[in-house]
Protein backbone atom coordinates (compact mmCIF):
# COMPACT_ATOMS: atom_id res chain seq x y z
CA UNK A 1 0.00 0.00 0.00
CA UNK A 2 1.41 3.15 -0.47
CA UNK A 3 1.75 5.57 1.75
CA UNK A 4 -1.06 8.26 0.80
CA UNK A 5 -3.15 5.17 0.93
CA UNK A 6 -2.27 4.85 4.36
CA UNK A 7 -3.09 8.35 5.65
CA UNK A 8 -6.50 8.57 4.05
CA UNK A 9 -7.13 5.73 6.10
CA UNK A 10 -7.04 8.26 8.81
CA UNK A 11 -10.94 8.03 9.38
CA UNK A 12 -10.77 4.42 9.85
CA UNK A 13 -8.15 4.80 12.59
CA UNK A 14 -10.50 7.36 14.41
CA UNK A 15 -13.52 4.93 14.31
CA UNK A 16 -11.49 2.30 15.57
CA UNK A 17 -10.00 4.50 18.82
CA UNK A 18 -14.13 5.68 19.14
CA UNK A 19 -15.51 2.48 19.19
CA UNK A 20 -12.26 1.50 21.69
CA UNK A 21 -12.85 4.66 24.21
CA UNK A 22 -16.17 3.77 24.43
CA UNK A 23 -16.44 0.11 24.83
CA UNK A 24 -13.79 0.48 27.02
CA UNK A 25 -16.22 2.97 29.32
CA UNK A 26 -18.97 0.99 28.94
CA UNK A 27 -17.30 -2.65 29.69
CA UNK A 28 -15.23 -0.91 32.67
CA UNK A 29 -18.40 0.77 33.79
CA UNK A 30 -20.29 -2.75 33.76
CA UNK A 31 -16.88 -4.65 35.66
CA UNK A 32 -16.71 -2.00 38.17
CA UNK A 33 -20.83 -2.42 38.66
CA UNK A 34 -21.18 -5.82 38.37
CA UNK A 35 -18.09 -7.23 40.04
CA UNK A 36 -16.56 -4.85 42.28
CA UNK A 37 -19.88 -3.31 43.77
CA UNK A 38 -19.63 0.23 42.45
CA UNK A 39 -21.77 3.02 42.89
CA UNK A 40 -22.29 6.50 41.88
CA UNK A 41 -18.16 7.43 41.65
CA UNK A 42 -17.97 4.72 39.05
CA UNK A 43 -20.29 6.44 36.93
CA UNK A 44 -17.26 8.34 35.86
CA UNK A 45 -15.94 5.55 33.65
CA UNK A 46 -18.82 6.64 31.11
CA UNK A 47 -16.90 9.80 31.13
CA UNK A 48 -14.60 8.81 28.39
CA UNK A 49 -17.09 7.41 26.62
CA UNK A 50 -19.35 10.66 26.48
CA UNK A 51 -16.16 11.90 25.58
CA UNK A 52 -15.80 9.81 22.07
CA UNK A 53 -19.11 10.69 21.47
CA UNK A 54 -18.81 14.40 21.51
CA UNK A 55 -15.53 14.29 19.94
CA UNK A 56 -17.29 12.03 17.22
CA UNK A 57 -19.93 14.41 16.29
CA UNK A 58 -17.58 17.18 16.32
CA UNK A 59 -14.98 15.11 13.95
CA UNK A 60 -16.16 17.32 10.59
CA UNK A 61 -14.97 20.50 12.83
CA UNK A 62 -11.87 19.63 14.55
CA UNK A 63 -11.05 17.56 11.03
CA UNK A 64 -7.45 16.83 11.46
CA UNK A 65 -7.01 17.56 15.19
CA UNK A 66 -9.37 14.81 15.91
CA UNK A 67 -6.82 12.46 16.69
CA UNK A 68 -5.37 14.36 19.29
CA UNK A 69 -8.76 14.54 21.01
CA UNK A 70 -8.84 10.58 20.56
CA UNK A 71 -5.58 10.44 21.98
CA UNK A 72 -5.83 12.47 25.27
CA UNK A 73 -9.22 11.20 26.38
CA UNK A 74 -7.92 7.85 27.69
CA UNK A 75 -4.75 8.76 29.74
CA UNK A 76 -6.98 12.22 30.90
CA UNK A 77 -10.16 10.15 31.97
CA UNK A 78 -8.15 7.51 32.77
CA UNK A 79 -5.52 9.49 35.65
CA UNK A 80 -9.47 11.48 36.90
CA UNK A 81 -10.70 8.03 37.17
CA UNK A 82 -7.40 6.26 39.10
CA UNK A 83 -7.89 9.62 41.76
CA UNK A 84 -11.19 9.82 41.95
CA UNK A 85 -12.46 6.00 41.79
CA UNK A 86 -9.23 4.33 43.06
CA UNK A 87 -10.04 3.51 47.07
CA UNK A 88 -8.29 0.97 49.13
CA UNK A 89 -11.95 -1.18 48.99
CA UNK A 90 -11.34 -1.36 45.15
CA UNK A 91 -7.94 -3.01 43.70
CA UNK A 92 -9.35 -3.61 40.14
CA UNK A 93 -7.92 -0.52 38.78
CA UNK A 94 -4.97 -1.90 38.41
CA UNK A 95 -6.13 -2.58 34.68
CA UNK A 96 -5.66 1.36 33.86
CA UNK A 97 -1.78 1.84 32.65
CA UNK A 98 -3.12 -1.35 30.43
CA UNK A 99 -5.77 1.14 28.89
CA UNK A 100 -2.86 3.54 28.94
CA UNK A 101 -0.60 0.92 26.69
CA UNK A 102 -3.24 -0.41 24.43
CA UNK A 103 -4.55 3.26 23.63
CA UNK A 104 -1.30 4.00 22.76
CA UNK A 105 -0.48 0.92 20.57
CA UNK A 106 -3.53 1.90 18.39
CA UNK A 107 -2.15 5.12 17.57
CA UNK A 108 0.59 3.51 16.07
CA UNK A 109 -1.65 2.80 12.77
CA UNK A 110 -1.47 6.69 12.16
CA UNK A 111 1.85 6.15 11.98
CA UNK A 112 2.54 10.09 13.01
CA UNK A 113 5.06 10.14 15.43
CA UNK A 114 4.51 13.56 16.87
CA UNK A 115 0.93 12.16 17.67
CA UNK A 116 2.36 9.63 19.71
CA UNK A 117 4.74 11.73 21.66
CA UNK A 118 1.76 14.34 22.23
CA UNK A 119 -0.20 10.98 23.65
CA UNK A 120 2.79 9.89 25.47
CA UNK A 121 3.62 13.38 26.76
CA UNK A 122 -0.43 14.08 27.55
CA UNK A 123 -0.07 10.87 29.82
CA UNK A 124 3.02 11.15 31.65
CA UNK A 125 2.17 14.92 32.59
CA UNK A 126 -1.81 14.32 33.82
CA UNK A 127 -0.81 11.08 35.81
CA UNK A 128 2.05 12.87 37.09
CA UNK A 129 0.13 16.06 38.35
CA UNK A 130 -2.74 14.12 39.27
CA UNK A 131 -0.68 11.41 41.36
CA UNK A 132 0.94 14.58 43.06
CA UNK A 133 -2.58 15.72 43.83
CA UNK A 134 -4.23 12.47 44.51
CA UNK A 135 -1.88 10.09 45.88
CA UNK A 136 -3.96 7.54 47.63
CA UNK A 137 -5.34 6.08 44.55
CA UNK A 138 -2.30 6.02 42.27
CA UNK A 139 -0.78 4.24 44.90
CA UNK A 140 -3.44 2.16 45.69
CA UNK A 141 -2.87 0.67 42.14
CA UNK A 142 0.86 0.53 41.98
CA UNK A 143 3.97 1.50 44.51
CA UNK A 144 6.29 4.04 43.55
CA UNK A 145 8.48 1.26 41.99
CA UNK A 146 5.51 0.11 40.82
CA UNK A 147 4.85 2.82 38.95
CA UNK A 148 8.52 4.01 38.14
CA UNK A 149 8.42 0.38 36.10
CA UNK A 150 5.40 1.16 34.72
CA UNK A 151 6.88 4.75 33.36
CA UNK A 152 9.98 2.96 32.28
CA UNK A 153 7.96 0.40 30.29
CA UNK A 154 5.61 2.94 29.18
CA UNK A 155 8.91 4.89 27.63
CA UNK A 156 9.86 1.78 26.11
CA UNK A 157 6.56 1.37 24.83
CA UNK A 158 6.66 4.44 23.51
CA UNK A 159 9.97 4.38 21.96
CA UNK A 160 8.89 1.37 20.46
CA UNK A 161 6.18 2.72 19.04
CA UNK A 162 8.11 5.92 17.30
CA UNK A 163 10.65 3.55 16.08
CA UNK A 164 7.54 0.92 14.67
CA UNK A 165 5.91 4.11 13.19
CA UNK A 166 9.24 5.60 11.62
CA UNK A 167 10.09 2.35 10.10
CA UNK A 168 6.94 1.88 9.16
CA UNK A 169 6.85 5.21 7.54
CA UNK A 170 10.26 5.08 5.97
CA UNK A 171 9.31 1.48 4.60
CA UNK A 172 6.19 2.54 3.40
CA UNK A 173 7.87 5.45 1.66
CA UNK A 174 10.28 3.11 0.44
CA UNK A 175 7.36 0.97 -0.68
CA UNK A 176 5.63 3.52 -2.84
CA UNK A 177 8.69 4.95 -3.89
CA UNK A 178 9.58 1.73 -5.25
CA UNK A 179 5.85 1.21 -6.18
CA UNK A 180 6.16 4.94 -8.34
CA UNK A 181 9.31 3.68 -10.02
CA UNK A 182 7.78 -0.06 -10.67
CA UNK A 183 4.90 1.81 -12.05
CA UNK A 184 7.09 3.89 -14.36
CA UNK A 185 9.19 1.20 -15.23
CA UNK A 186 6.17 -0.85 -16.06
CA UNK A 187 4.32 2.26 -18.01
CA UNK A 188 7.31 2.70 -19.71
CA UNK A 189 7.65 -0.72 -20.82
CA UNK A 190 4.08 -1.06 -21.28
CA UNK A 191 4.36 2.58 -23.55
CA UNK A 192 7.57 0.81 -24.89
CA UNK A 193 5.21 -2.68 -25.56
CA UNK A 194 2.56 -0.46 -27.51
CA UNK A 195 4.98 1.04 -29.73
CA UNK A 196 6.65 -1.88 -30.53
CA UNK A 197 3.46 -3.89 -31.42
CA UNK A 198 2.48 -0.91 -33.36
CA UNK A 199 5.84 -0.21 -34.52
CA UNK A 200 5.65 -3.99 -35.60
CA UNK A 201 2.33 -3.72 -37.38
CA UNK A 202 3.32 -1.01 -39.17
CA UNK A 203 6.51 -2.52 -40.39
CA UNK A 204 4.51 -5.62 -41.35
CA UNK A 205 2.38 -3.64 -43.23
CA UNK A 206 5.05 -1.49 -44.73
CA UNK A 207 6.92 -4.53 -45.98
CA UNK A 208 3.57 -5.81 -47.27
CA UNK A 209 3.68 -2.70 -49.14
CA UNK A 210 7.10 -2.16 -49.63
CA UNK A 211 6.84 -5.83 -51.17
CA UNK A 212 3.58 -4.53 -53.41
CA UNK A 213 5.13 -1.80 -54.46
CA UNK A 214 8.37 -3.20 -55.26
CA UNK A 215 6.74 -5.69 -57.52
CA UNK A 216 4.59 -2.70 -59.09
CA UNK A 217 7.46 -0.46 -59.85
CA UNK A 218 9.54 -3.72 -61.56
CA UNK A 219 6.47 -4.31 -63.68
CA UNK A 220 5.90 -0.23 -64.28
CA UNK A 221 9.73 0.07 -65.07
CA UNK A 222 9.54 -2.64 -67.41
CA UNK A 223 6.21 -1.26 -69.25
CA UNK A 224 7.89 1.92 -69.24
CA UNK A 225 11.40 1.11 -70.38
CA UNK A 226 8.95 -0.70 -73.82
CA UNK A 227 6.92 2.70 -73.48
CA UNK A 228 10.38 4.55 -73.96
CA UNK A 229 11.72 2.11 -77.05
CA UNK A 230 8.50 2.67 -78.81
CA UNK A 231 8.97 6.42 -77.84
CA UNK A 232 12.09 6.76 -79.09
CA UNK A 233 10.82 4.95 -82.60
CA UNK A 234 8.20 7.47 -83.15
CA UNK A 235 10.75 10.46 -81.97
CA UNK A 236 12.73 8.78 -84.74
CA UNK A 237 10.32 8.99 -87.03
CA UNK A 238 9.27 12.52 -86.01
CA UNK A 239 12.50 13.55 -86.70
CA UNK A 240 13.11 12.15 -90.03
CA UNK A 241 9.67 13.89 -90.69
CA UNK A 242 11.25 17.13 -89.58
CA UNK A 243 13.66 17.01 -91.61
CA UNK A 244 11.56 15.65 -94.56
CA UNK A 245 9.97 19.23 -93.83
CA UNK A 246 12.77 21.00 -93.19
CA UNK A 247 13.52 20.08 -97.08
CA UNK A 248 10.40 21.31 -98.24
CA UNK A 249 10.72 24.28 -96.25
CA UNK A 250 13.28 25.34 -98.68
CA UNK A 251 10.80 24.97 -101.66
CA UNK A 252 8.21 26.92 -99.58
CA UNK A 253 10.68 29.43 -99.30
CA UNK A 254 11.04 29.72 -102.69
CA UNK A 255 7.67 30.06 -103.71
CA UNK A 256 6.59 32.57 -101.24
CA UNK A 257 9.20 34.42 -102.48
CA UNK A 258 8.01 34.38 -106.31
CA UNK A 259 4.49 34.75 -105.29
CA UNK A 260 5.59 38.07 -103.09
CA UNK A 261 7.87 39.46 -106.17
CA UNK A 262 4.59 38.62 -108.45
CA UNK A 263 2.50 40.21 -106.07
CA UNK A 264 4.62 43.24 -105.89
CA UNK A 265 4.72 43.14 -110.02
CA UNK A 266 1.29 42.96 -110.10
CA UNK A 267 1.00 45.93 -107.77
CA UNK A 268 3.32 47.77 -109.68
CA UNK A 269 1.09 47.14 -112.88
CA UNK A 270 -2.10 47.65 -110.41
CA UNK A 271 -0.98 51.39 -110.00
CA UNK A 272 0.51 51.62 -114.01
CA UNK A 273 -3.05 50.87 -114.92
CA UNK A 274 -5.03 52.72 -112.60
CA UNK A 275 -2.79 55.93 -113.50
CA UNK A 276 -3.34 55.23 -116.74
CA UNK A 277 -7.12 54.62 -116.84
CA UNK A 278 -7.17 58.08 -114.33
CA UNK A 279 -5.37 59.39 -117.75
CA UNK A 280 -8.20 58.22 -120.06
CA UNK A 281 -10.80 59.73 -117.10
CA UNK A 282 -9.39 62.63 -117.82
CA UNK A 283 -9.46 62.54 -121.57
CA UNK A 284 -12.92 61.62 -121.49
CA UNK A 285 -14.12 63.97 -119.48
CA UNK A 286 -12.38 66.80 -122.15
CA UNK A 287 -14.22 64.62 -125.07
CA UNK A 288 -17.78 65.39 -123.11
CA UNK A 289 -17.19 68.61 -122.61
CA UNK A 290 -15.87 69.09 -126.44
CA UNK A 291 -19.21 67.26 -126.84
CA UNK A 292 -21.03 69.85 -124.73
CA UNK A 293 -19.50 72.63 -127.01
CA UNK A 294 -20.49 71.36 -130.14
CA UNK A 295 -23.68 70.60 -129.03
CA UNK A 296 -23.98 73.80 -128.14
CA UNK A 297 -22.55 74.94 -131.45
CA UNK A 298 -25.18 72.64 -133.64
CA UNK A 299 -28.12 74.25 -131.64
CA UNK A 300 -26.63 77.46 -132.39
CA UNK A 301 -26.27 76.54 -136.09
CA UNK A 302 -30.15 75.34 -135.92
CA UNK A 303 -31.19 78.48 -134.59
CA UNK A 304 -29.36 80.05 -137.06
CA UNK A 305 -30.82 78.09 -140.07
CA UNK A 306 -34.53 78.92 -138.81
CA UNK A 307 -33.74 82.54 -138.79
CA UNK A 308 -32.51 82.37 -142.10
CA UNK A 309 -35.63 80.28 -142.76
CA UNK A 310 -37.55 83.59 -141.46
CA UNK A 311 -35.46 85.72 -143.87
CA UNK A 312 -36.27 83.29 -147.11
CA UNK A 313 -39.86 83.20 -146.27
CA UNK A 314 -39.94 86.96 -146.09
CA UNK A 315 -37.60 87.25 -149.51
CA UNK A 316 -40.71 84.61 -150.91
CA UNK A 317 -43.52 87.24 -149.82
CA UNK A 318 -41.52 90.35 -151.33
CA UNK A 319 -40.99 87.50 -154.61
CA UNK A 320 -44.70 87.46 -154.77
CA UNK A 321 -45.38 91.03 -154.22
CA UNK A 322 -43.36 91.63 -157.15
CA UNK A 323 -44.96 88.80 -159.58
CA UNK A 324 -47.94 90.69 -157.83
CA UNK A 325 -46.64 93.63 -159.33
CA UNK A 326 -45.36 92.58 -162.29
CA UNK A 327 -48.96 90.98 -163.58
CA UNK A 328 -50.36 94.41 -162.62
CA UNK A 329 -47.67 96.52 -164.61
CA UNK A 330 -48.33 94.19 -167.43
CA UNK A 331 -52.08 94.76 -167.28
CA UNK A 332 -52.10 98.85 -166.93
CA UNK A 333 -49.04 98.16 -170.12
CA UNK A 334 -51.01 96.35 -171.82
CA UNK A 335 -53.86 98.81 -170.71
CA UNK A 336 -51.79 102.11 -172.48
CA UNK A 337 -51.03 100.55 -175.34
CA UNK A 338 -47.88 101.24 -177.29
CA UNK A 339 -46.69 103.61 -174.32
CA UNK A 340 -46.78 101.30 -172.06
CA UNK A 341 -44.95 98.54 -174.33
CA UNK A 342 -41.63 99.26 -172.88
CA UNK A 343 -42.95 99.15 -169.33
CA UNK A 344 -44.60 95.80 -170.28
CA UNK A 345 -41.19 94.51 -171.25
CA UNK A 346 -39.69 95.63 -167.66
CA UNK A 347 -43.15 94.21 -166.09
CA UNK A 348 -41.96 90.78 -167.65
CA UNK A 349 -38.09 90.77 -166.78
CA UNK A 350 -39.62 91.54 -163.04
CA UNK A 351 -42.15 88.85 -163.59
CA UNK A 352 -39.40 86.47 -164.34
CA UNK A 353 -37.22 88.06 -162.23
CA UNK A 354 -39.45 86.82 -159.50
CA UNK A 355 -40.09 84.03 -160.59
CA UNK A 356 -36.22 83.22 -160.55
CA UNK A 357 -36.30 84.15 -157.43
CA UNK A 358 -39.00 81.63 -156.24
CA UNK A 359 -37.48 79.14 -157.85
CA UNK A 360 -33.97 80.35 -156.25
CA UNK A 361 -35.93 80.64 -153.05
CA UNK A 362 -37.45 76.94 -153.64
CA UNK A 363 -33.96 75.51 -154.06
CA UNK A 364 -32.18 77.27 -150.93
CA UNK A 365 -35.34 76.10 -148.81
CA UNK A 366 -35.14 72.52 -150.22
CA UNK A 367 -30.79 73.07 -149.33
CA UNK A 368 -31.54 74.69 -145.82
CA UNK A 369 -34.50 72.64 -145.11
CA UNK A 370 -31.21 69.47 -145.56
CA UNK A 371 -28.88 71.78 -143.88
CA UNK A 372 -31.61 71.95 -140.61
CA UNK A 373 -31.71 67.97 -141.43
CA UNK A 374 -28.17 67.65 -141.10
CA UNK A 375 -27.80 69.65 -138.29
CA UNK A 376 -30.83 67.95 -136.10
CA UNK A 377 -28.90 64.58 -136.75
CA UNK A 378 -25.82 66.32 -135.79
CA UNK A 379 -26.95 67.39 -133.10
CA UNK A 380 -28.80 63.72 -132.36
CA UNK A 381 -25.89 62.01 -132.45
CA UNK A 382 -23.41 64.44 -130.46
CA UNK A 383 -26.68 63.98 -128.15
CA UNK A 384 -26.38 59.96 -128.31
CA UNK A 385 -21.97 60.53 -128.15
CA UNK A 386 -22.79 62.10 -124.91
CA UNK A 387 -24.80 59.93 -123.20
CA UNK A 388 -22.29 57.07 -124.36
CA UNK A 389 -19.63 59.44 -123.00
CA UNK A 390 -20.84 59.73 -120.07
CA UNK A 391 -21.55 55.91 -119.64
CA UNK A 392 -18.00 55.34 -120.92
CA UNK A 393 -17.00 57.92 -117.78
CA UNK A 394 -19.00 55.93 -115.76
CA UNK A 395 -17.63 52.42 -116.68
CA UNK A 396 -13.80 53.74 -116.66
CA UNK A 397 -14.73 55.27 -113.16
CA UNK A 398 -15.79 51.71 -112.02
CA UNK A 399 -12.96 50.03 -113.43
CA UNK A 400 -10.77 52.71 -111.47
CA UNK A 401 -12.33 51.98 -108.45
CA UNK A 402 -12.36 48.27 -108.91
CA UNK A 403 -8.40 48.76 -110.00
CA UNK A 404 -8.07 50.87 -106.41
CA UNK A 405 -10.15 48.00 -104.86
CA UNK A 406 -8.10 45.58 -106.51
CA UNK A 407 -4.82 47.62 -105.23
CA UNK A 408 -6.11 47.50 -102.04
CA UNK A 409 -6.35 43.76 -101.41
CA UNK A 410 -2.67 43.38 -103.91
CA UNK A 411 -1.53 45.34 -100.57
CA UNK A 412 -3.33 42.89 -98.01
CA UNK A 413 -2.03 40.58 -100.02
CA UNK A 414 1.81 41.38 -100.49
CA UNK A 415 1.22 42.44 -97.09
CA UNK A 416 -0.09 38.75 -96.15
CA UNK A 417 2.37 37.12 -98.07
CA UNK A 418 5.51 39.08 -96.44
CA UNK A 419 4.13 38.29 -93.34
CA UNK A 420 3.94 34.64 -94.60
CA UNK A 421 6.93 34.78 -95.23
CA UNK A 422 8.22 35.76 -91.88
CA UNK A 423 5.92 33.28 -90.35
CA UNK A 424 7.77 31.01 -92.68
CA UNK A 425 11.44 31.54 -91.53
CA UNK A 426 9.67 31.77 -88.22
CA UNK A 427 8.79 28.47 -88.93
CA UNK A 428 11.63 26.75 -90.31
CA UNK A 429 13.23 28.28 -87.19
CA UNK A 430 10.96 26.34 -85.00
CA UNK A 431 11.48 23.48 -87.02
CA UNK A 432 14.98 23.59 -86.91
CA UNK A 433 14.57 23.66 -82.86
CA UNK A 434 12.43 21.13 -83.13
CA UNK A 435 14.71 19.07 -84.58
CA UNK A 436 17.45 19.25 -81.94
CA UNK A 437 14.70 19.44 -78.91
CA UNK A 438 13.58 15.90 -80.94
CA UNK A 439 17.62 14.86 -80.64
CA UNK A 440 18.11 15.61 -77.06
CA UNK A 441 14.60 13.70 -76.16
CA UNK A 442 15.72 10.78 -78.30
CA UNK A 443 19.08 10.97 -76.18
CA UNK A 444 17.26 11.72 -72.84
CA UNK A 445 14.91 8.70 -73.51
CA UNK A 446 18.13 6.54 -74.26
CA UNK A 447 19.36 7.58 -70.68
CA UNK A 448 15.49 6.81 -69.01
CA UNK A 449 15.64 3.51 -70.27
CA UNK A 450 19.29 2.82 -68.73
CA UNK A 451 17.86 4.39 -65.75
CA UNK A 452 14.67 2.39 -65.82
CA UNK A 453 16.72 -0.75 -66.01
CA UNK A 454 18.66 0.36 -62.78
CA UNK A 455 15.51 1.07 -61.03
CA UNK A 456 14.28 -2.31 -62.21
CA UNK A 457 17.27 -4.05 -60.85
CA UNK A 458 16.96 -1.57 -57.45
CA UNK A 459 13.24 -2.93 -57.02
CA UNK A 460 14.21 -6.29 -57.11
CA UNK A 461 17.11 -5.68 -54.74
CA UNK A 462 14.24 -4.07 -52.67
CA UNK A 463 11.50 -6.81 -52.90
CA UNK A 464 14.65 -8.90 -51.18
CA UNK A 465 15.10 -6.67 -49.23
CA UNK A 466 11.16 -6.32 -48.07
CA UNK A 467 10.87 -10.47 -47.47
CA UNK A 468 13.73 -9.86 -44.75
CA UNK A 469 12.21 -7.03 -43.10
CA UNK A 470 9.05 -9.11 -42.89
CA UNK A 471 11.03 -11.62 -41.01
CA UNK A 472 11.90 -9.24 -38.74
CA UNK A 473 9.00 -7.48 -37.92
CA UNK A 474 7.43 -11.17 -37.36
CA UNK A 475 10.02 -11.54 -34.64
CA UNK A 476 9.51 -7.91 -33.16
CA UNK A 477 5.58 -9.19 -33.12
CA UNK A 478 6.42 -12.39 -31.62
CA UNK A 479 8.86 -10.47 -28.80
CA UNK A 480 5.61 -7.43 -28.12
CA UNK A 481 3.30 -10.55 -27.68
CA UNK A 482 5.45 -11.93 -25.19
CA UNK A 483 5.79 -8.67 -22.91
CA UNK A 484 1.76 -8.08 -23.54
CA UNK A 485 1.52 -11.80 -21.76
CA UNK A 486 4.07 -10.71 -19.10
CA UNK A 487 2.54 -7.26 -18.36
CA UNK A 488 -0.88 -9.32 -18.44
CA UNK A 489 0.71 -11.96 -15.54
CA UNK A 490 2.20 -8.80 -13.27
CA UNK A 491 -1.38 -7.11 -13.62
CA UNK A 492 -3.15 -10.32 -12.32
Amino acid sequence: MRLQSIKNEEKLINNILFFYILAVAVSGWAFVMIFLNGGVRECIFLLSGLCAIITKLLEKSLESKTKYVYACIPPIIGAITAAVSCTNDSPGYVCLTHYYFVATLLLVPYYEQKLIGVSYLVTVAVNTIMMILFPAGFLKLHSVIGWIFTAIVYTVLFVACCFISYRTTLLFGMVAKKEEDLKTVLDGVESLSDRLSTAGSALSSISENESASAEQLAATSEQLVESNNLLRTKTDESMANLNELREWASVVAENVTQVEASSRDLLEKSTENKKLLNDLHIVNSQVSESMQVTTDVAQRLSEAVKEIGVTLKLISDISNSINLLSLNASIEAARAGDAGRGFTVVASEVGNLAKNTQESLKVVESVIERVHQNVRDITGQVDENTVKMETQNQSVANVIQSIQHMTELLNISANAVATMGDAHNKQAEVIKRTVSINQDIAESIQNENEQFNSINAMAESNANDTTHIATQAGAINEMVEHMNRLLKQKNE
